[in-house]
């Protein structure tokens, strides 16, 4: 374990300061941003931080009320080596108000609730209603954990090297994940994004592109058509497009294709971009409108900030977004751990709901070696009626 990251947790945390702790793929040092100064920190458009510089949250949707959060890099610490006068200075920081939780948990979702929701959906897209929808549920964890999550943080680092690992808290909102999948990212004037969809268990078998059924490449498809109508909608049409090629994500595996282009192409309008970006038929469904008024009826549960984005932004010259997947929302009274998957016609609910056990695991199986008798399946997670 990283002390100086423990350190700096320890304080942050105890004092309700607004920080973030965050990995990029494929590196090994981490960065972390405290905000010792007051402001505000919430903001309705993604176009007001435009010229920030910090590291953004952003909710799946914005019309039930959640903000956009940015966290101001005051204090910049990279790989926890906090020197002295650094830790000084936010150990004599006041202590902000902390949160009370005082609403219920959140709705859980059983095994036949779900296979029934998807059934449901799968009725919908019979009638025409739409084509793809990604039904989400939230596996719930009693308890006050909020000590673990600095070690849960170091843990996800260590175990998802290809993955965006973060640790956010502002101040009244609390998560921890392990994103396999970029929304946007920009650096030395190339811009690139992906469309990530289709879900297996790692198996040397699954690393082969072409044996992948009909369904999950069609969930995939969808997500790619709908990165190339944005681009045309934007007039971009000098891009490049990979193949699709399966990626691996943890104990998880993913159809995926990568686009690339010059910054200039969409310089004036990024912001409108990544708006018009977000959410994609990944997180959301296909047509994108229609299918988040199905499941924003059908899912018992709020998202909040599952499957909206987040990342380190600098004045729109270097940005680096990721979706917020394989992710808890900390609380003092419980975690909530949000999983989900994409609903076609071709979708048979019971490998529908064995996906969404698949993707928890990648957090419960760190989970469990901190809390004592967490449940090793979804069997004691009651349904509603």
């Amino acid at each position: 374990m990283n002390q100086g990251l423990i350190k700096i947790h320890k304080v942050c945390i105890s004092k309700n300061l607004p920080f973030v702790t965050f990995r990029m793929p494929l590196q090994e040092h981490t960065i972390t941003y405290i905000q010792t100064t007051p402001g505000h920190v919430e903001w309705k458009s993604i176009r007001d931080i435009s010229s920030e510089r910090g590291f953004i949250m952003a909710p799946f949707d914005t019309r039930n009320g959640h903000k956009y959060i940015l966290i101001k890099p005051d204090l910049s610490v990279n790989d926890g080596e906090i020197t002295n006068e650094q830790l000084e200075t936010i150990s004599n920081l006041k202590e902000r108000p902390h949160p009370v939780w005082n609403g219920e948990s959140p709705v859980v979702t059983g095994r036949e609730t779900y296979m029934e929701q998807v059934d449901a959906i799968k009725s919908s897209i019979s009638n025409g209603a739409f084509q793809k929808a990604v039904l989400s549920r939230i596996r719930v964890i009693d308890g006050n954990h909020m000590a673990i999550v600095p070690k849960l943080f170091q843990r996800l680092c260590k175990m998802h090297p290809n993955a965006f690992v973060y640790l956010f808290k502002s101040d009244d909102h609390f998560w921890v994940g392990a994103s396999p999948e970029p929304l946007l990212r920009l650096s030395d004037g190339k811009v690139s994004t992906v469309s990530l969809a289709g879900t297996r268990p790692f198996a040397e078998r699954h690393m082969d592109v072409n044996k992948w059924n009909v369904k999950e490449v069609l969930e995939q498809e969808y997500v790619t058509r709908y990165i190339h109508d944005v681009l045309r909608a934007f007039q971009v049409k000098d891009y490049r497009v990979s193949s699709p090629y399966v990626k691996k994500a943890g104990n998880l595996v993913h159809l995926r294709t990568d686009f690339f282009l010059d910054f200039e192409k969409i310089a004036s309008r990024l912001w409108d971009f990544v708006d018009a970006m977000h959410p994609t038929p990944a997180v959301a469904g296909q047509p994108k409108e229609d299918a988040i008024q199905f499941i924003k009826n059908l899912e018992p549960h709020d998202r909040d900030y599952y499957t909206g984005f987040l990342g380190p932004v600098s004045e729109g010259k270097e940005i680096d977004l990721f979706v917020n997947l394989r992710c808890l929302k900390v609380t003092p009274n419980f975690l909530s751990l949000y999983v989900g998957g994409g609903i076609t016609l071709d979708s048979d609910p019971a490998d529908e709901w064995n996906e969404t056990r698949w993707k928890a695991e990648s957090l419960l199986k760190i989970l469990r070696s901190y809390i004592k008798d967490l449940d090793h399946t979804d069997a004691a997670q009651s349904t509603y009626s």
